[in-house]
């Protein structure tokens, strides 16, 4: 197998946001590997994707874009399968599909999907707000949340966090660690607005090997052992009952489907 770090180069004909967050989401479902994607937007000519192409061969990574011109479309197409490098149209399908269903042809304008709409600035605010709070950061100002996220380490607060931000809701998260008294202002926060975040504790026994490994560290850390993380786990579940916050377990689900139950449970939508 390919040794990590992969990457992927995430590029568009406008801002790259849209590349980037499908690729997110993808690479997200891979937590054991470690992913870096570069965006590469604003491609105005097909000499930038030629370099897009050089850098993607020397690091032996892949390409995902999403233009709307047929013609760098095509020419990615054509070129990566030339110099041998992966690439994945994510917007070209769905164009052609809507554009064979309605019978007229897409606007070749790129980033109309980002005109300044009261959700882009609803958006921008929330994931502005969201990475001042994260992993226990902005105490002072936490309460103005939407929802607030608590789980031990490595169960996924901080990319449930940015993609609920990126649907327009502030979050925070703060990380539950034993021995470390949860902050007071949190224990006076409405509980309709915090959700427990739990996890097998064998999976995250693998999730953190592979995480000691990555930073050269020995194995046989408490952070990795089974039976530190049995009582990690059910510390934090004492702390969700104590404060009465609901618990969802994330063991084996995707981001989204995650999100999806976290606003659902807190109805939010």
């Amino acid at each position: 197998m390919p040794q990590a770090p992969f990457t992927v180069f995430a590029l568009s004909d406008a801002t790259a946001e849209l590349a980037h967050n499908l690729t997110l989401a993808a690479v997200n479902q891979f937590p054991e590997n470690d992913c870096h994607i570069i965006r590469v937007p604003k491609i105005t000519d097909l000499s930038q994707i030629d370099e897009t192409l050089e850098r993607a061969l020397e690091k032996s990574g892949i390409l995902v874009f999403t233009f709307v011109s047929e013609e760098m479309r095509e020419f990615v197409r054509k070129r990566s399968q030339e110099v041998g490098v992966q690439a994945v149209d994510a917007l070209g399908p769905t164009l052609d599909a809507l554009a064979s269903y309605m019978h007229t042809p897409p606007s070749k304008q790129p980033g109309l999907q980002y005109k300044m709409t009261r959700h882009y600035f609803k958006r921008t605010e929330a994931v502005e707000f969201t990475v001042k709070h994260d992993d226990g950061l902005g105490l002072e100002s936490v309460a103005e949340c939407d929802l607030l996220l608590l789980g031990i380490s490595r169960t996924s607060k901080t990319p449930l966090s940015i993609y609920l931000a990126y649907h327009g809701y502030r979050c925070a998260n703060i990380p539950i660690v034993k021995q470390v008294p949860l902050p007071k202002i949190i224990k006076e926060m409405d509980p309709k607005k915090i959700v427990g975040l739990t996890i097998d504790a064998r999976k995250l026994a693998t999730i953190r090997g592979t995480r000691l490994r990555k930073l050269g560290r020995p194995s046989s850390e408490s952070y990795g052992s089974p039976e530190h993380i049995k009582d990690e786990i059910d510390y934090a579940i004492g702390i969700f009952r104590e404060i009465g916050a609901p618990v969802i377990d994330v063991t084996g689900k995707a981001i989204e489907e995650t999100a999806s139950e976290i606003i659902q449970i807190l109805e939010l939508a």
